[in-house]
Protein backbone atom coordinates (compact mmCIF):
# COMPACT_ATOMS: atom_id res chain seq x y z
CA UNK A 1 0.00 0.00 0.00
CA UNK A 2 0.92 3.65 -0.08
CA UNK A 3 2.84 4.01 2.98
CA UNK A 4 5.42 6.34 2.33
CA UNK A 5 4.29 9.90 1.88
CA UNK A 6 5.72 12.11 -1.41
CA UNK A 7 7.40 14.63 0.73
CA UNK A 8 9.37 11.69 2.91
CA UNK A 9 12.69 12.56 1.19
CA UNK A 10 12.51 16.20 1.17
CA UNK A 11 12.88 16.03 4.47
CA UNK A 12 16.38 15.48 6.09
CA UNK A 13 18.02 18.51 8.15
CA UNK A 14 17.90 16.41 11.38
CA UNK A 15 20.26 14.04 10.15
CA UNK A 16 22.19 16.89 10.94
CA UNK A 17 22.69 15.44 15.05
CA UNK A 18 23.69 12.06 13.38
CA UNK A 19 26.22 13.27 11.09
CA UNK A 20 27.58 14.67 13.88
CA UNK A 21 27.82 12.01 15.99
CA UNK A 22 29.33 10.42 13.30
CA UNK A 23 32.31 12.50 12.55
CA UNK A 24 33.16 12.38 16.76
CA UNK A 25 33.11 8.58 16.55
CA UNK A 26 35.21 8.66 13.06
CA UNK A 27 38.12 10.62 14.90
CA UNK A 28 38.42 8.44 17.71
CA UNK A 29 37.06 10.58 20.59
CA UNK A 30 34.54 10.00 22.68
CA UNK A 31 30.62 11.64 22.08
CA UNK A 32 28.58 11.98 25.50
CA UNK A 33 25.05 12.53 24.91
CA UNK A 34 24.95 16.28 25.84
CA UNK A 35 26.49 16.94 22.91
CA UNK A 36 24.39 15.82 20.79
CA UNK A 37 21.73 17.62 22.62
CA UNK A 38 23.72 20.50 22.03
CA UNK A 39 24.20 20.33 18.36
CA UNK A 40 20.22 19.65 18.57
CA UNK A 41 20.35 22.95 20.89
CA UNK A 42 21.99 25.31 18.34
CA UNK A 43 20.10 24.21 15.40
CA UNK A 44 16.83 24.74 17.03
CA UNK A 45 17.34 28.04 18.81
CA UNK A 46 16.96 29.05 15.12
CA UNK A 47 20.75 30.12 13.93
CA UNK A 48 21.42 31.69 10.37
CA UNK A 49 22.00 28.04 9.49
CA UNK A 50 19.90 26.32 6.76
CA UNK A 51 17.54 23.95 8.23
CA UNK A 52 17.22 25.68 11.49
CA UNK A 53 14.55 26.71 13.62
CA UNK A 54 10.65 25.67 13.82
CA UNK A 55 10.24 25.89 9.74
CA UNK A 56 14.04 24.44 8.67
CA UNK A 57 13.92 21.50 11.36
CA UNK A 58 10.55 21.13 13.31
CA UNK A 59 7.79 21.59 10.62
CA UNK A 60 9.69 19.35 8.27
CA UNK A 61 10.03 16.30 11.14
CA UNK A 62 6.30 16.67 11.80
CA UNK A 63 5.81 16.40 8.07
CA UNK A 64 7.12 13.07 7.97
CA UNK A 65 6.10 11.36 10.95
CA UNK A 66 2.71 12.62 11.99
CA UNK A 67 0.80 13.73 9.55
CA UNK A 68 -1.46 10.51 8.71
CA UNK A 69 -3.04 10.69 12.38
CA UNK A 70 -2.95 15.16 12.62
CA UNK A 71 -3.57 16.30 9.62
CA UNK A 72 -7.08 18.55 9.06
CA UNK A 73 -8.84 15.79 7.67
CA UNK A 74 -8.36 13.19 10.45
CA UNK A 75 -7.41 15.26 13.60
CA UNK A 76 -6.74 12.48 15.90
CA UNK A 77 -7.33 13.77 19.38
CA UNK A 78 -8.41 16.62 18.12
CA UNK A 79 -4.90 17.64 17.56
CA UNK A 80 -3.55 19.20 13.78
CA UNK A 81 0.07 19.49 13.02
CA UNK A 82 -0.16 21.01 9.71
CA UNK A 83 1.44 24.67 11.23
CA UNK A 84 2.69 26.17 14.37
CA UNK A 85 -0.82 27.41 15.29
CA UNK A 86 -2.39 24.57 14.95
CA UNK A 87 0.31 22.86 17.18
CA UNK A 88 0.51 25.39 19.69
CA UNK A 89 -3.59 25.14 19.96
CA UNK A 90 -3.02 21.59 21.10
CA UNK A 91 -6.17 18.99 21.41
CA UNK A 92 -8.75 17.28 23.50
CA UNK A 93 -6.03 16.82 26.43
CA UNK A 94 -5.23 20.30 26.28
CA UNK A 95 -1.60 22.12 25.06
CA UNK A 96 0.82 19.53 23.68
CA UNK A 97 3.58 22.22 24.20
CA UNK A 98 4.86 24.06 27.06
CA UNK A 99 7.35 26.57 26.18
CA UNK A 100 10.64 26.41 27.80
CA UNK A 101 9.83 22.79 29.08
CA UNK A 102 10.06 20.01 27.13
CA UNK A 103 10.13 17.21 30.24
CA UNK A 104 6.24 18.78 31.30
CA UNK A 105 4.99 18.74 26.92
CA UNK A 106 2.76 15.81 26.15
CA UNK A 107 3.87 15.65 22.88
CA UNK A 108 7.79 14.76 24.28
CA UNK A 109 6.36 12.53 26.62
CA UNK A 110 4.50 10.65 24.41
CA UNK A 111 6.87 10.77 21.67
CA UNK A 112 9.59 9.23 24.61
CA UNK A 113 6.92 6.46 25.94
CA UNK A 114 6.61 7.94 29.02
CA UNK A 115 2.67 8.73 28.05
CA UNK A 116 0.81 5.75 26.42
CA UNK A 117 0.51 5.78 23.59
CA UNK A 118 3.86 6.26 22.43
CA UNK A 119 3.79 8.54 19.07
CA UNK A 120 4.14 7.88 16.01
CA UNK A 121 1.29 5.37 16.55
CA UNK A 122 1.36 1.98 15.17
CA UNK A 123 5.02 2.95 13.84
CA UNK A 124 8.75 3.36 14.55
CA UNK A 125 10.00 5.32 17.06
CA UNK A 126 11.90 8.73 16.49
CA UNK A 127 15.23 8.58 15.77
CA UNK A 128 16.87 10.18 19.06
CA UNK A 129 18.27 13.03 17.03
CA UNK A 130 14.81 13.83 16.05
CA UNK A 131 13.70 13.86 19.41
CA UNK A 132 16.14 15.93 20.80
CA UNK A 133 15.95 18.22 18.23
CA UNK A 134 12.48 19.02 19.46
CA UNK A 135 13.14 19.41 22.94
CA UNK A 136 16.19 21.24 22.61
CA UNK A 137 13.57 23.72 20.26
CA UNK A 138 10.90 23.56 23.15
CA UNK A 139 13.35 24.42 25.80
CA UNK A 140 14.17 26.97 23.82
CA UNK A 141 10.75 28.98 23.86
CA UNK A 142 9.07 26.72 21.16
CA UNK A 143 9.79 30.04 19.09
CA UNK A 144 7.59 30.10 15.73
CA UNK A 145 8.13 31.34 12.03
CA UNK A 146 9.00 34.21 11.95
CA UNK A 147 6.97 37.14 10.18
CA UNK A 148 6.73 36.52 6.36
CA UNK A 149 8.77 33.46 6.97
CA UNK A 150 7.44 30.59 4.59
CA UNK A 151 8.50 27.20 4.19
CA UNK A 152 10.86 26.09 1.86
CA UNK A 153 9.37 24.91 -1.15
CA UNK A 154 9.65 20.76 -1.82
CA UNK A 155 12.32 20.09 -4.55
CA UNK A 156 10.69 19.21 -8.14
CA UNK A 157 10.09 15.46 -7.79
CA UNK A 158 11.98 13.27 -10.32
CA UNK A 159 10.78 9.68 -11.30
CA UNK A 160 13.16 8.00 -13.45
CA UNK A 161 10.94 6.51 -16.56
CA UNK A 162 11.95 2.46 -16.06
CA UNK A 163 11.46 0.52 -18.87
CA UNK A 164 10.43 -3.30 -18.76
CA UNK A 165 12.99 -5.87 -19.54
CA UNK A 166 10.81 -8.69 -20.07
CA UNK A 167 7.08 -8.53 -20.72
CA UNK A 168 4.72 -7.08 -18.30
CA UNK A 169 1.26 -7.05 -18.33
CA UNK A 170 -1.21 -4.65 -17.19
CA UNK A 171 -3.64 -5.70 -14.48
CA UNK A 172 -7.53 -4.96 -14.95
CA UNK A 173 -7.95 -2.18 -12.40
CA UNK A 174 -11.90 -1.49 -13.39
CA UNK A 175 -14.42 -2.54 -15.60
CA UNK A 176 -18.12 -0.63 -16.49
CA UNK A 177 -20.63 -1.39 -19.14
CA UNK A 178 -22.04 1.55 -20.56
CA UNK A 179 -25.83 2.24 -20.44
CA UNK A 180 -26.90 0.59 -23.05
CA UNK A 181 -24.70 -2.09 -22.98
CA UNK A 182 -22.80 -1.79 -26.19
CA UNK A 183 -19.67 -0.60 -24.67
CA UNK A 184 -17.23 -2.23 -21.89
CA UNK A 185 -14.71 0.23 -20.48
CA UNK A 186 -12.02 -1.54 -19.17
CA UNK A 187 -8.97 0.93 -16.82
CA UNK A 188 -5.73 -0.80 -16.99
CA UNK A 189 -2.44 1.14 -16.48
CA UNK A 190 -2.35 4.59 -17.82
CA UNK A 191 -5.38 4.16 -20.69
CA UNK A 192 -8.67 2.61 -20.73
CA UNK A 193 -10.14 0.58 -23.40
CA UNK A 194 -13.08 1.03 -25.10
CA UNK A 195 -14.55 -2.56 -26.10
CA UNK A 196 -17.57 -3.65 -28.04
CA UNK A 197 -19.37 -5.63 -25.15
CA UNK A 198 -20.57 -8.30 -27.84
CA UNK A 199 -17.90 -9.38 -29.71
CA UNK A 200 -14.78 -8.30 -27.13
CA UNK A 201 -13.02 -6.19 -30.11
CA UNK A 202 -11.06 -3.41 -29.17
CA UNK A 203 -13.00 0.29 -30.00
CA UNK A 204 -10.75 2.77 -28.53
CA UNK A 205 -7.67 3.53 -26.29
CA UNK A 206 -7.78 6.50 -23.96
CA UNK A 207 -4.36 7.26 -22.94
CA UNK A 208 -2.66 9.81 -20.84
CA UNK A 209 -3.82 8.29 -17.50
CA UNK A 210 -1.17 9.08 -14.58
CA UNK A 211 -1.43 5.44 -13.49
CA UNK A 212 -3.31 2.55 -12.83
CA UNK A 213 -7.07 2.98 -13.85
CA UNK A 214 -9.02 2.01 -10.11
CA UNK A 215 -12.13 3.09 -10.89
CA UNK A 216 -14.47 3.58 -14.36
CA UNK A 217 -18.25 5.18 -14.23
CA UNK A 218 -20.18 6.14 -17.61
CA UNK A 219 -22.99 8.69 -16.98
CA UNK A 220 -26.34 7.74 -17.14
CA UNK A 221 -26.81 9.19 -20.92
CA UNK A 222 -23.42 7.37 -22.01
CA UNK A 223 -21.74 10.35 -23.43
CA UNK A 224 -19.25 10.25 -20.89
CA UNK A 225 -16.93 8.33 -18.93
CA UNK A 226 -15.25 9.29 -16.04
CA UNK A 227 -11.51 7.26 -15.37
CA UNK A 228 -10.04 7.71 -12.21
CA UNK A 229 -6.63 6.79 -10.83
CA UNK A 230 -3.58 9.18 -9.92
CA UNK A 231 0.00 8.86 -8.63
CA UNK A 232 -0.18 7.20 -5.11
CA UNK A 233 1.34 9.05 -2.35
CA UNK A 234 1.31 12.44 -4.58
CA UNK A 235 -2.43 13.05 -6.39
CA UNK A 236 -5.60 11.95 -7.52
CA UNK A 237 -6.39 12.15 -11.06
CA UNK A 238 -10.40 11.52 -12.91
CA UNK A 239 -10.23 12.14 -16.47
CA UNK A 240 -13.51 12.87 -18.25
CA UNK A 241 -13.78 11.58 -21.63
CA UNK A 242 -16.59 12.03 -24.22
CA UNK A 243 -17.43 8.37 -25.49
CA UNK A 244 -18.45 8.99 -28.91
CA UNK A 245 -15.23 10.57 -30.46
CA UNK A 246 -12.80 9.59 -27.40
CA UNK A 247 -11.91 12.91 -26.74
CA UNK A 248 -10.54 14.35 -23.40
CA UNK A 249 -13.10 17.02 -22.40
CA UNK A 250 -11.05 17.83 -18.94
CA UNK A 251 -8.63 16.38 -16.24
CA UNK A 252 -9.61 16.56 -12.50
CA UNK A 253 -6.96 17.03 -9.97
CA UNK A 254 -7.70 17.53 -6.07
CA UNK A 255 -6.42 14.85 -4.03
CA UNK A 256 -3.12 14.61 -2.45
CA UNK A 257 -3.05 10.75 -3.03
CA UNK A 258 -4.81 8.31 -5.66
CA UNK A 259 -8.12 7.57 -6.40
CA UNK A 260 -9.92 4.06 -5.52
CA UNK A 261 -13.37 4.69 -6.52
CA UNK A 262 -15.60 7.34 -8.43
CA UNK A 263 -19.33 6.93 -8.44
CA UNK A 264 -21.92 9.21 -10.90
CA UNK A 265 -24.86 10.34 -9.44
CA UNK A 266 -28.25 9.75 -10.83
CA UNK A 267 -29.35 13.31 -10.73
CA UNK A 268 -31.85 15.19 -13.13
CA UNK A 269 -28.42 17.03 -14.71
CA UNK A 270 -26.27 13.58 -13.79
CA UNK A 271 -23.35 16.11 -13.30
CA UNK A 272 -21.53 15.09 -9.97
CA UNK A 273 -19.00 12.87 -9.62
CA UNK A 274 -17.73 11.28 -6.26
CA UNK A 275 -14.31 10.02 -5.61
CA UNK A 276 -12.93 8.45 -2.70
CA UNK A 277 -9.24 8.10 -2.14
CA UNK A 278 -5.94 6.88 -0.09
CA UNK A 279 -5.85 10.51 1.21
CA UNK A 280 -9.11 9.36 3.90
CA UNK A 281 -11.34 11.84 1.86
CA UNK A 282 -14.30 11.99 -0.10
CA UNK A 283 -14.48 14.73 -3.04
CA UNK A 284 -18.09 16.00 -4.73
CA UNK A 285 -17.32 17.22 -8.65
CA UNK A 286 -19.04 19.46 -11.17
CA UNK A 287 -18.25 17.76 -14.44
CA UNK A 288 -18.97 20.50 -16.49
CA UNK A 289 -16.40 22.83 -14.56
CA UNK A 290 -14.54 20.58 -13.14
CA UNK A 291 -14.84 22.30 -9.98
CA UNK A 292 -14.74 20.55 -6.61
CA UNK A 293 -18.75 21.54 -4.73
CA UNK A 294 -17.08 19.49 -1.39
CA UNK A 295 -15.46 17.24 0.81
CA UNK A 296 -16.36 15.13 3.00
CA UNK A 297 -14.00 14.89 5.91
CA UNK A 298 -15.13 11.55 8.71
CA UNK A 299 -13.12 9.07 7.74
CA UNK A 300 -9.36 7.96 9.55
CA UNK A 301 -8.13 5.85 7.01
CA UNK A 302 -8.00 5.28 3.02
CA UNK A 303 -11.19 5.20 1.16
CA UNK A 304 -11.98 2.36 -1.13
CA UNK A 305 -15.32 2.49 -2.21
CA UNK A 306 -18.45 5.11 -3.03
CA UNK A 307 -21.89 4.97 -4.47
CA UNK A 308 -24.46 6.90 -4.80
CA UNK A 309 -28.22 5.73 -3.94
CA UNK A 310 -29.91 4.71 -6.57
CA UNK A 311 -32.06 8.68 -6.38
CA UNK A 312 -29.01 10.19 -6.25
CA UNK A 313 -29.78 11.87 -2.59
CA UNK A 314 -27.00 9.78 -0.65
CA UNK A 315 -23.41 9.04 -0.75
CA UNK A 316 -22.28 5.99 0.69
CA UNK A 317 -18.18 5.35 1.20
CA UNK A 318 -16.72 2.55 2.44
CA UNK A 319 -13.05 2.33 4.55
CA UNK A 320 -9.84 0.84 5.38
CA UNK A 321 -10.82 1.79 8.76
CA UNK A 322 -13.93 -0.09 9.03
CA UNK A 323 -16.55 1.80 8.43
CA UNK A 324 -19.85 2.34 6.28
CA UNK A 325 -20.63 6.25 6.32
CA UNK A 326 -23.85 7.68 4.48
CA UNK A 327 -23.89 11.50 3.35
CA UNK A 328 -26.05 13.89 2.32
CA UNK A 329 -25.50 14.54 -1.16
CA UNK A 330 -27.10 18.29 -0.66
CA UNK A 331 -25.73 19.39 2.55
CA UNK A 332 -22.68 17.37 3.07
CA UNK A 333 -23.45 16.11 6.48
CA UNK A 334 -22.52 12.79 7.29
CA UNK A 335 -26.15 11.15 8.37
CA UNK A 336 -24.83 7.50 9.97
CA UNK A 337 -22.26 5.37 10.30
CA UNK A 338 -22.02 1.63 10.16
CA UNK A 339 -19.61 -0.17 12.44
CA UNK A 340 -20.25 -3.58 12.04
CA UNK A 341 -17.12 -4.65 9.91
CA UNK A 342 -14.06 -5.57 11.69
CA UNK A 343 -11.46 -5.20 9.23
CA UNK A 344 -10.79 -2.57 6.46
CA UNK A 345 -13.69 -2.18 3.59
CA UNK A 346 -12.80 -2.83 0.22
CA UNK A 347 -16.31 -2.59 -1.84
CA UNK A 348 -19.36 -0.92 -1.08
CA UNK A 349 -22.86 -1.28 -3.35
CA UNK A 350 -26.11 -0.27 -3.03
CA UNK A 351 -29.39 -2.67 -3.73
CA UNK A 352 -31.27 -1.51 -6.69
CA UNK A 353 -34.30 -0.40 -4.10
CA UNK A 354 -32.16 1.68 -2.46
CA UNK A 355 -33.04 0.26 0.55
CA UNK A 356 -30.22 -1.89 1.64
CA UNK A 357 -26.18 -1.34 1.55
CA UNK A 358 -24.35 -4.19 0.84
CA UNK A 359 -20.13 -3.87 2.06
CA UNK A 360 -17.32 -6.56 2.58
CA UNK A 361 -13.58 -6.68 2.63
CA UNK A 362 -10.98 -7.67 4.51
CA UNK A 363 -12.79 -10.05 7.32
CA UNK A 364 -13.54 -12.09 4.54
CA UNK A 365 -17.53 -10.93 5.36
CA UNK A 366 -20.55 -9.73 3.70
CA UNK A 367 -22.51 -7.50 5.52
CA UNK A 368 -26.14 -6.54 4.52
CA UNK A 369 -28.00 -3.38 6.19
CA UNK A 370 -31.64 -2.16 6.32
CA UNK A 371 -31.35 1.47 5.59
CA UNK A 372 -33.60 4.12 7.02
CA UNK A 373 -33.49 8.26 6.64
CA UNK A 374 -31.79 8.09 10.09
CA UNK A 375 -29.72 4.94 10.13
CA UNK A 376 -28.88 1.25 8.96
CA UNK A 377 -29.93 -2.03 10.61
CA UNK A 378 -27.49 -4.94 10.37
CA UNK A 379 -30.63 -7.35 8.08
CA UNK A 380 -27.72 -10.49 7.72
CA UNK A 381 -23.96 -11.33 7.16
CA UNK A 382 -21.68 -13.85 6.35
CA UNK A 383 -18.40 -15.17 6.41
CA UNK A 384 -18.46 -16.14 2.64
CA UNK A 385 -14.91 -16.36 1.57
CA UNK A 386 -11.59 -18.09 1.73
CA UNK A 387 -9.69 -14.43 1.56
CA UNK A 388 -10.34 -10.73 0.97
CA UNK A 389 -13.43 -10.16 -0.69
CA UNK A 390 -12.87 -7.94 -3.65
CA UNK A 391 -15.76 -6.51 -5.74
CA UNK A 392 -19.71 -6.56 -5.09
CA UNK A 393 -22.59 -6.47 -7.13
CA UNK A 394 -26.32 -6.41 -7.22
CA UNK A 395 -27.94 -8.12 -10.31
CA UNK A 396 -30.39 -5.82 -11.95
CA UNK A 397 -33.32 -6.91 -9.95
CA UNK A 398 -31.14 -7.39 -6.91
CA UNK A 399 -32.48 -11.13 -6.59
CA UNK A 400 -28.63 -12.02 -6.90
CA UNK A 401 -25.30 -10.44 -5.50
CA UNK A 402 -22.25 -11.25 -6.87
CA UNK A 403 -19.13 -11.63 -4.82
CA UNK A 404 -15.18 -11.81 -5.97
CA UNK A 405 -12.64 -12.64 -3.90
CA UNK A 406 -8.75 -13.12 -3.73
CA UNK A 407 -9.31 -16.73 -3.14
CA UNK A 408 -9.79 -16.62 -6.93
CA UNK A 409 -13.43 -17.07 -7.23
CA UNK A 410 -16.44 -15.81 -8.53
CA UNK A 411 -19.70 -16.45 -6.15
CA UNK A 412 -23.53 -15.92 -7.63
CA UNK A 413 -25.33 -15.52 -4.91
CA UNK A 414 -29.01 -15.35 -3.23
CA UNK A 415 -29.08 -11.44 -2.05
CA UNK A 416 -31.40 -12.30 0.88
CA UNK A 417 -29.49 -15.54 2.43
CA UNK A 418 -26.25 -14.84 1.11
CA UNK A 419 -25.70 -18.59 -0.22
CA UNK A 420 -24.18 -19.34 -2.79
CA UNK A 421 -26.19 -20.57 -5.93
CA UNK A 422 -23.35 -21.21 -8.37
CA UNK A 423 -19.27 -20.77 -7.27
CA UNK A 424 -16.90 -19.81 -10.33
CA UNK A 425 -13.66 -20.96 -8.02
CA UNK A 426 -11.77 -21.62 -10.99
CA UNK A 427 -10.64 -18.45 -12.10
CA UNK A 428 -7.13 -18.10 -13.24
CA UNK A 429 -6.15 -14.88 -11.33
CA UNK A 430 -7.94 -12.10 -8.82
CA UNK A 431 -11.50 -11.01 -10.37
CA UNK A 432 -10.64 -7.23 -9.21
CA UNK A 433 -13.43 -5.74 -11.38
CA UNK A 434 -16.78 -6.93 -12.32
CA UNK A 435 -20.01 -5.11 -13.71
CA UNK A 436 -23.48 -6.38 -14.71
CA UNK A 437 -24.96 -5.26 -18.14
CA UNK A 438 -28.01 -2.85 -17.79
CA UNK A 439 -30.83 -5.55 -18.88
CA UNK A 440 -28.74 -8.21 -16.49
CA UNK A 441 -28.20 -10.49 -18.81
CA UNK A 442 -24.41 -10.59 -18.58
CA UNK A 443 -21.43 -9.91 -15.97
CA UNK A 444 -18.30 -8.45 -17.15
CA UNK A 445 -14.91 -10.00 -15.56
CA UNK A 446 -11.63 -8.18 -15.20
CA UNK A 447 -8.46 -9.96 -13.71
CA UNK A 448 -5.43 -8.99 -12.29
CA UNK A 449 -3.53 -11.27 -15.08
CA UNK A 450 -4.86 -8.51 -17.73
CA UNK A 451 -7.64 -10.90 -19.25
CA UNK A 452 -11.63 -9.94 -19.49
CA UNK A 453 -14.59 -13.05 -19.64
CA UNK A 454 -17.91 -12.07 -20.07
CA UNK A 455 -20.69 -14.97 -18.22
CA UNK A 456 -24.51 -15.40 -18.90
CA UNK A 457 -25.84 -14.50 -15.25
CA UNK A 458 -28.62 -16.90 -16.17
CA UNK A 459 -26.45 -20.42 -17.17
CA UNK A 460 -23.88 -18.96 -15.48
CA UNK A 461 -21.38 -19.94 -18.38
CA UNK A 462 -18.43 -18.18 -20.17
CA UNK A 463 -19.48 -16.87 -23.37
CA UNK A 464 -16.69 -14.64 -23.83
CA UNK A 465 -13.46 -15.19 -23.13
CA UNK A 466 -10.99 -14.74 -21.97
CA UNK A 467 -9.71 -11.86 -23.83
CA UNK A 468 -6.57 -10.17 -23.80
CA UNK A 469 -7.48 -6.33 -22.69
CA UNK A 470 -3.96 -5.37 -22.30
CA UNK A 471 -0.98 -6.84 -24.42
CA UNK A 472 2.27 -6.49 -21.91
CA UNK A 473 4.33 -3.81 -22.70
CA UNK A 474 7.47 -5.53 -24.06
CA UNK A 475 10.91 -3.59 -24.72
CA UNK A 476 11.01 -1.94 -27.97
CA UNK A 477 7.02 -1.99 -28.62
CA UNK A 478 5.22 1.21 -29.15
CA UNK A 479 1.84 1.46 -27.58
CA UNK A 480 0.16 1.68 -30.81
CA UNK A 481 1.90 -1.90 -31.91
CA UNK A 482 0.57 -3.21 -28.31
CA UNK A 483 -3.03 -2.37 -29.05
CA UNK A 484 -3.23 -4.55 -32.47
CA UNK A 485 -3.62 -7.49 -30.11
CA UNK A 486 -6.12 -6.40 -28.10
CA UNK A 487 -8.96 -8.47 -28.00
CA UNK A 488 -7.53 -11.64 -29.37
CA UNK A 489 -8.51 -14.77 -27.09
CA UNK A 490 -6.12 -15.94 -24.67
Amino acid sequence: MNDLSANEMRWRTPAVVGFLLAVALAAGSPTHPSRVAAAARSQALGSSNEGSGFTGQIAPILLKNCMACHASATKMGGLVMENYAFLMKGGAHGPVIVPGKSGESRMVLMLEGKVQPRMPFGGDPLPAADIAAIKAWIDAGAKGPAPGEAAAPAPALTIPDIKPQVPVVSPVGSIAYSPDGKLLAVGGYKEVRLMDAASGKALATLSGHADLVRSVAFSHDGKWLAAAGGLPARSGEIKIWDVESHQLLRTIEGHKDCIYSVSVAASPEGKIVASGSYDKLIKLWDVETGKELRTLKDHIDAVFAVAFSPDGKRLASGSQDRTVKVWDVASGQRLFTLSDALDGLTTITYHPSGKQLAAAGYDKTIRVWDLTDKGGTLANSMISDEDIILQLAYARDGNVLVSTSADRSIRFRDAVSLNPIKDLDDQPDWVEAISVSPDGKWLAAGRYNGTVSIYDCATYRQVLGPLVAFEPYKPGVTTAERGTAVGSRQ
